[in-house]
């Protein structure tokens, strides 16, 4: 009798021991987003799937600070109007695991994959924390996915014109000695 106790106890052990680390957040694994550059009109307030489609389901869109988008414009001034055709803008793309998924602790070669629209290019993509303060003044850290890009939105020759020119006045106006 004692050896069936000790046995069972044993299994029941071995189990819950086995049990624990398949209960973990997996790794997130390869992600896949996919850029647009079509759109004129829209405001940080719109849907984010207009500027970032999400190809997997290991990641979601981001609420936690700013948003899932933020804008600026040429010169690094944030923008909250409507984007403007055939201007350049800096687009800030953020976003935080699925429910059972874990980001990595670093980007590898390899771990994102982005599909980039005209007009579209890539030049930041990083793994971010963040603390947020708690209602009862405690802290909770957050790790997301930022990607950081340059877009021109989509417009005809006129207004790829005129928004290259407008940039161009942006930043001279932003430069300065001091």
């Amino acid at each position: 009798m004692l050896r069936k106790t000790l046995s069972i106890l044993l299994v029941l052990c071995t189990l819950c021991c086995c049990a624990l680390p398949a209960a973990a957040a997996r790794e997130t694994g390869v992600i896949r987003v996919r850029l647009h550059s079509d759109i004129a009109g829209l405001t940080e307030e719109d849907e984010p799937e207009k500027m970032i489609e999400l190809l997997t389901d290991n990641v979601v869109y981001s609420y936690r600070a700013a948003g899932p988008v933020s804008f600026s414009d040429y010169a690094g001034t944030p923008v909250f109007d409507d984007l403007k055709a055939g201007r350049t803008y800096d687009l800030s793309y953020c976003l935080d695991a699925a429910e059972g998924y874990a980001l990595p602790e670093t980007i590898g070669e390899g771990d994102v994959q982005i599909e980039c629209g005209k007009n579209v290019w890539v030049y930041s993509t990083q793994i971010t924390t963040a603390r947020i303060r708690n209602e009862d003044d405690t802290f909770t850290t957050y790790k997301g996915l930022r990607i950081q890009a340059q877009v021109v939105v989509d417009g005809n020759i006129f207004q790829r014109i005129i928004g290259f020119l407008y940039d161009i006045y942006l930043k001279i106006r932003a430069w300065s000695l001091y």
